[in-house]
């Protein structure tokens, strides 16, 4: 890694010191100036910041304070370290205030305390590196390109998000689990700048509205003061509060209970907060991202989510479509995972599908959408045998497979129970002896007349899910389609598993 350095001082001398004590180092690329005027001609023409300039303070012409000050209004990122043969207070105070960095008195211990101002030079500079190129590769991974797809319903996606990125509007993005609704939002918040963002993108901060019991969720959002409650032994900064300047982004917002949600809109509509068990109101400026697998306009019908809150935070839906409806998007898909997994373990190189193993992934339905869709194609990377995967190693037809969404939303017409006596065939057309039994599903019994309330039909659905997958919470919750934290207080508030309120 190359630093690289400006000495600027009008002792010729001096300077051809400090510039071979640098170079000393071969890391270090140094360029001398006998005036502040060729250093800030330098600067100008010089694409790349010195990473440190060591200035005299008295130059003739242009001295070093003023040189500081043009240098700052150019550059104010400069790293600036103050040279000069009078070690007084004042003038170090000074140089300090127009935005110099440190200051060495020449003759006394200067070249033992340029070797300390140099060191800390390197580290700062090593550090600011390294987070520019974390934020470039984290930025590049969240990249509009890397949203994979060319279906229609993905160009309709893909011009929404383009119209998201014009301003800091608040965006709703709607989903079934799986569909890739946090990267679109990493996507929105990377390509864009925020309110109150100067130049980068600022924080992406994320809060899973499902993963908090409620009780704490409002400590989650907007922090506590100590001893605000038991257990609460520091201070504690909100979510919302670490989002300042950049991106909130509120996950499975449907799961908030009614409570939380009047907090978060007085939140949002003032942009103030005040943390749990203190006074003072605390201003934040972020943009916000919503996300949901839920109906919440149904859920608005039904009275369990806030009108007023769904206004103020689906100012800009944005849909992502399911796999099913994305055409040949799901074998582009499957080829991009299988060439990325490689990239990244070349132990695999040579590794493809098979021409079965293609139509298979582009027949099965994938209620697990892109996340089931990466997750079967990597683990059949490991698994194959041979460089071409197989159907056996997509593993597609495991017992206790979730069931597509369209079969779990399907509404059949009820019919009665039945219990018929069918004798299996021999094979030869002549039927065997002994009749088999065989029970249609069960259906909820209602006479023609009868109006049973809404309470009971979910009630009796959530005994049904419950006793289906034989205590299995999450399973049960799948198959309802609904949060596994709204599936914990149905059954509190219906008594199903041994839960009461």
């Amino acid at each position: 890694m190359q630093y690289r350095f400006y000495v600027v001082d009008d002792d010729r001398h001096y300077g051809r010191l400090l510039s071979y004590r640098l170079e000393k180092d071969k890391q270090h690329s140094v360029r001398v100036f006998t005036s502040g005027e060729a250093a800030l001609t330098a600067l100008d023409d010089s694409e790349s910041t010195p990473d440190l300039i060591l200035l005299d303070v008295m130059m003739p012409g242009m001295d070093g304070m003023e040189t500081l000050k043009r240098m700052r209004r150019v550059r104010p990122d400069l790293h600036v370290v103050m040279v000069s043969a009078q070690g007084t207070i004042d003038v170090a105070i000074e140089a300090m205030k127009a935005g110099a960095a440190d200051y060495i008195t020449k003759g006394t211990d200067d070249l033992v305390k340029l070797d300390a101002v140099v060191k800390s030079s390197r580290e700062r500079v090593k550090l600011t590196r390294e987070v520019e190129r974390l934020r470039g590769e984290v930025a590049g991974k969240y990249d509009l390109a890397e949203i994979v797809g060319k279906s229609q319903s993905m160009e309709e996606l893909y011009r929404l998000i383009r119209k998201a990125l014009r301003g800091n509007l608040t965006v709703a993005i709607q989903g079934e689990s799986g569909t890739g609704k946090e990267l679109v939002a990493r996507a929105i918040h990377f390509n864009s700048v925020p309110r109150g963002a100067s130049a980068d993108s600022g924080p992406f901060v994320v809060v899973n509205c499902a993963a908090i019991p409620s009780e704490l969720m409002e400590s989650e959002f907007f922090g506590h003061e100590k001893g605000s409650f038991t257990g609460a032994h520091a201070r504690k900064i909100g979510k919302f509060e670490q989002a300042d300047g950049g991106t909130i982004f509120l996950d499975e917002i449907g799961e908030l209970d009614q409570g939380l949600q009047a907090k978060l809109l007085r939140a949002l509509q003032n942009r103030e907060l005040t943390r749990v068990g203190g006074n003072e109101t605390i201003t934040f400026d972020c943009r916000v991202i919503s996300a949901t697998n839920r109906d919440i306009l149904q859920m608005v019908a039904e009275g369990t989510f806030r009108e007023d809150l769904y206004y103020r935070l689906f100012q800009f839906p944005v849909r992502i479509p399911p796999l099913r409806e994305r055409g040949q998007d799901v074998l582009v898909l499957g080829h991009t995972f299988l060439q990325r997994f490689i990239d990244e373990h070349p132990e695999f190189v040579g590794k493809k599908l098979s021409s079965e193993a293609v139509r298979a992934i582009e027949t099965y339905a994938w209620p697990g959408n892109v996340r089931e869709l990466k997750s079967v194609v990597e683990r059949a990377i490991l698994i194959a045998d041979d460089d071409s995967i197989t159907v056996g190693d997509l593993l597609l037809d495991l017992p206790g497979a979730v069931s597509p969404w369209t079969q779990r939303t399907r509404t059949a017409a009820p019919a009665p129970a039945r219990r018929d006596l069918e004798a299996p065939s021999s094979g030869d057309g002549m039927a065997v002896s002994e009749p088999v039994l065989v029970e249609s599903p069960p259906t909820l019994a209602l006479a023609d007349d009868s109006i049973v309330p809404i309470e009971e039909l979910k009630r009796k659905a959530l005994e049904r899910a419950f006793e289906l997958c034989e205590g299995n919470v999450d399973s049960a919750a799948a198959q309802l389609g609904i949060g596994r934290a709204t599936m914990y207080r149905l059954m509190k508030k219906y008594g199903v598993g041994g839960e009461r309120e």
